[in-house]
This record gives C-alpha cells, sequence and structure tokens, in this order.
C-alpha cells in the first residue's frame, strides 16, 4: 500500500494549481502596475520616472514566471517525455519571454515618461488605418454603383 500520496500529486492537479496561481499573481502584479501608473499619472510632474522596480510588483511578476513555468513543465510532461526534458523546455519558453516582457515594460514606461501616454495607444494607429480601409472601401463601392 502507497501512503505518500500528499507529495505525489497527480500531474493534471500540479497545472490546475501551477496555472490558478499563476494567474492569481498575475492579476496582483496587473493591479500593482495600474496603482502605479494611476499614481504617475495623478501627479503634477509628469516627467518623473514610473516607479515599477518595487519589491512588491518584482516579487509579483517573478512569482507569475515561476508558476507558469511549473505549469508550462508540468503539461509538457503529460506527453510522456523525460522529466528534465520537460522542464528544460518549459524554462525555454517561458523565462526568456517573461525577460523581454519585463524589459519592453520597462521602455514601454520610459516612452510613456518622455512622450506621454498617447505614444503608447495602439489602438489610434490601427483604428485610423481601418478608417482609412473604410473609406476606400465606400469610395469603391460608390464608384461601382454609380457604373
Amino acid at each position: 500500500m502507497y501512503t505518500n500520496t500528499f507529495f505525489n500529486f497527480p500531474v493534471y492537479t500540479v497545472i490546475e494549481l501551477t496555472l490558478l496561481f499563476s494567474i492569481l499573481l498575475g492579476v496582483i502584479f496587473k493591479d500593482m502596475l495600474e496603482y502605479k501608473l494611476t499614481i504617475w499619472s495623478r501627479s503634477k510632474n509628469s516627467k518623473t520616472k514610473i516607479d515599477y522596480q518595487t519589491p512588491n510588483i518584482i516579487t509579483a511578476y517573478l512569482g507569475t514566471t515561476l508558476f507558469v513555468f511549473l505549469c508550462v513543465a508540468s503539461s509538457l510532461s503529460t506527453f510522456n517525455i523525460v522529466e528534465w526534458l520537460s522542464i528544460v523546455m518549459g524554462a525555454i519558453v517561458v523565462f526568456p519571454t517573461a525577460l523581454l516582457i519585463w524589459v519592453q515594460l520597462g521602455s514601454m514606461f520610459k516612452l510613456m515618461v518622455e512622450e506621454g501616454i498617447e505614444a503608447i495607444n495602439i489602438e489610434k494607429e490601427y483604428m485610423s488605418g481601418e478608417k482609412k480601409v473604410q473609406e476606400v472601401r465606400t469610395q469603391e463601392s460608390g464608384v461601382k454603383t454609380q457604373e
């Protein structure tokens, strides 16, 4: 009889738990960033640096990264590959991506400080492009209906 079931969770339970904790920590991270941005936008001097590298935000981001890594590695282990290979593949996928996101977050905040919050409005650029396409389509359909 095997009695050590507390330490040997089924892999699906590990996947569910790590996914839950990564989502929770991600929401906490998002809320902390929104709080910092709110403080920055309400400050009288908007040219000050956005202080996003606080210990609480770093801890939330590293926790999110760790649990995403554990979730990906345990998910890969369901395909009956060697455990160390699933860990290596999970690390190759998650850690460089997390580092890239952190660096991009810093450059985005730097751009916001230098050029304002409008500088990162992606929707404005795409919306103007879509409006141009719609205008061209309506002009083309107007030409076709006149013929």
